[in-house]
């Protein structure tokens, strides 16, 4: 079975190396890439081949809300997770809107990490608890 290839865009660089040492620690996950802005974004993607695209809201030049729609427009089949410190209602509900698979806190666990990933490369949607409730609430 191949592995999930996961690519994280993000601009902290220490949340980077971190990121890219979970995933490649698990069994079936590698991470393709990380970068830190979208400016290059479409390339980043083509030449990565990713399942997953783990996604910083805020970023320097355009945003993840913004890079979203972008991916989605020319890889309508991306499976985006959000990953932020943000759980506002608008930002949550915006990458939803964009098409973001999922939209999990990096205050969350990383077993919770793991297990989000997986799921929105199973064609779920993974959601923290906090943010699952705003979603709920909201309808």
């Amino acid at each position: 079975m191949q592995p999930i290839r996961v690519i994280a865009f993000d601009d902290n660089k220490d949340l980077r190396d971190m990121f890219r040492m979970l995933i490649d620690a698990q069994e079936g996950m590698v991470c393709v890439a990380v970068h830190p802005d979208l400016s290059q974004v479409m390339r980043d993607i083509s030449s990565a081949q990713p399942d997953v695209i783990v996604m910083d809201i805020q970023m320097p030049g355009m945003d993840g809300i913004d890079g979203v729609r972008l991916i989605k427009s020319r890889y309508p089949a991306a499976r985006i997770l959000m990953q932020t410190v943000f759980d506002d209602e608008t930002k949550v509900f915006d990458a939803i809107r964009a098409g973001a698979s999922g939209y999990i806190l990096k205050t969350a666990a990383t077993d919770d990490m793991v297990k989000a990933i997986r799921d929105v490369h199973a064609g779920g949607s993974a959601m923290t608890p906090a943010i699952a409730a705003k979603v709920l609430d909201h309808f």
